[in-house]
């Protein structure tokens, strides 16, 4: 009996074996490994999600700069599909003889705003950066939903007799498409949205 016993102890204060213990520590070296996959995950997932939400805040900001500009534009004296000129003398320390420029510039892909009075010399800010090419900047839509371009006129430069009620060749609309670039390579993130200028030859237009 007590032999017995004694065998018992001595197999019980054997402890591990060699090889107990190597699985132990594969295991836990997997097991560590995973978690650290993961925590790399939710890293990149936070830092995409903040850039894409700057992103959206500066991409945000420009429209409603533009979107601004435009609303209070008075004449326009030129337009493209990249650029629009203007005047805004409705605006408080505006005057009649400064013209308004935004255009996007593919090569160094920023959207500019430049400003040049009858005296002095032109001054240019980017209102976004790390814009991306594709698609078109700006698309205008005249009073009967077809497309304008500068010699139809807009304000004070209207071709539209005044006796008309709503001058359908005159500027209605202008649609602002923005594409920016993912920074995780993922594609682009797209941002459109239309403008109506107040002085749209409308006696109904937008207020």
């Amino acid at each position: 009996m007590k032999g017995r016993i004694m065998k018992i102890m001595k197999k019980g204060n054997a402890g591990f074996t060699m090889i107990e213990v190597i699985v132990s520590l594969v295991l836990m070296s997997i097991m560590g490994l995973v978690a650290a996959m993961g925590l790399v995950q939710g890293i990149k997932a936070y830092a995409i999600t903040r850039t894409s939400t700057e992103a959206v805040q500066r991409a945000e900001y420009a429209l409603n700069r533009i979107k601004l500009e435009f609303i209070n534009m008075d004449t326009v004296t030129a337009a493209s599909s990249n650029s629009i000129t203007f005047t805004t003398n409705r605006v408080i320390n505006r005057t009649s003889d400064t013209l308004y420029t935004i255009a996007i510039d593919n090569t160094s892909k920023q959207i500019n705003l430049t400003v040049t009075p009858t005296a002095g010399a032109a001054s240019t800010n980017a209102l976004l950066t790390g814009v991306g090419t594709g698609g078109t900047f700006l698309t205008y839509t005249n009073n009967a939903g077809n497309g304008w371009s500068q010699t139809d006129g807009f304000g004070s430069t209207s071709t539209c007799p005044a006796t008309f009620h709503c001058c359908p060749s005159a500027l209605h609309s202008i649609t602002i498409n923005l594409i920016i670039p993912r920074s995780d390579g993922g594609g682009n993130l797209t941002f459109t949205t239309s403008i109506n200028p107040r002085n749209n030859e409308c006696t109904n237009g937008p207020e």
